[in-house]
């Protein structure tokens, strides 16, 4: 009976390269039983129970520092605590893939979105609720605070959502509406916040937009355009007897990922409204 196998004929017996062998040995993790003279390397029929063992936790997707841990304590109690810490290990990894899976879907909803958009037209449409999370109020936009708040702000915001896909942007009080420099208006930098994840941000930063009718448009290039864009909005407003009912929400859909101009971003700009004779009743 064969005693020993060649390292060609182990590496046949486990579906793995001779290499895999030679670097297993190199790290100590799966040594041969002898190393003849001329260097060649021999492994006893006994190691094929090992080398299982090793390919089983590899595929377990167990590191390799870990495996040689656990060659060395292979006891019932060791073996099931082990593939416990493993299991916490994938579970946190899926948890991760998931949440970048919905970003990317976030994304591509987004820039999908954005190649059938047109800048000329208004729109008129209900739309559900949606939570976000706010920042201090920023007073000046060229003001060298709104950087300090910007800052605070976007690192009090978990990664997984400042980078979920969901739009960020800004919400401006309603009243600068009528204003003649509505870009000037005090405003708060937002993110939009899932509804599972809302609980880890504390209630006083949590803004939800309601759900209702408004006025909706996209407009490039926010800062020089704003003004522009808001007469359109009260023309429109004034055209179909209806009169503003909120706060203004501007979503940012076209960002940096998309274009390396910053004149390209595109702003999706919301008012809510109501109808006018419905609000001269309620007077």
């Amino acid at each position: 009976m064969k005693k020993y196998l060649t390292i060609s004929e182990m590496a046949n017996y486990a579906g793995i390269s001779r290499r895999t062998l030679i670097y297993y040995d190199q790290i100590d993790l799966f040594k041969p039983q002898k190393v003849g003279e001329n260097g060649y390397r021999y492994y006893g029929i006994d190691q094929y129970f090992e080398l299982d063992v090793i390919l089983l936790l590899k595929n377990l997707d167990v590191p390799l520092e870990e495996i040689a841990t656990f060659l060395k304590n292979r006891n019932i109690t060791a073996v099931l605590a082990g593939f416990k810490r493993q299991k916490e290990k994938v579970d946190e990894e899926i948890s991760k893939l998931k949440r970048i899976r919905n970003s990317l879907d976030s994304y591509i909803t987004r820039y999908t979105s954005l190649k059938n958009f047109d800048l000329k037209s208004i729109t008129y449409a209900y739309r559900k609720a949606e939570s976000f999370v706010v920042s201090d109020l920023i007073e000046k936009f060229d003001d060298i605070d709104s950087l300090e708040v910007y800052g605070r702000f976007y690192n009090s915001v978990d990664s997984s959502d400042l980078f979920s896909g969901y739009p960020i942007g800004f919400l401006v009080d309603g009243t600068a509406f009528y204003e003649e420099n509505f870009h000037a208006a005090p405003y708060r930098a937002l993110v939009k916040i899932p509804s599972e994840r809302l609980h880890l941000y504390k209630q006083q930063r949590i803004v939800t937009r309601p759900a209702g009718y408004y006025v909706s448009g996209f407009i490039k290039d926010e800062i020089h355009q704003i003004n522009i864009f808001n007469n359109r909005f009260r023309s429109y407003l004034k055209e179909n007897n209806l009169v503003l009912n909120g706060d203004i929400w501007e979503l940012l859909w076209q960002d940096e990922a998309a274009s390396q101009n910053p004149e390209d971003q595109i702003f999706e700009v919301l008012i809510p409204v109501k109808n006018k004779l419905a609000e001269e009743k309620e007077d």
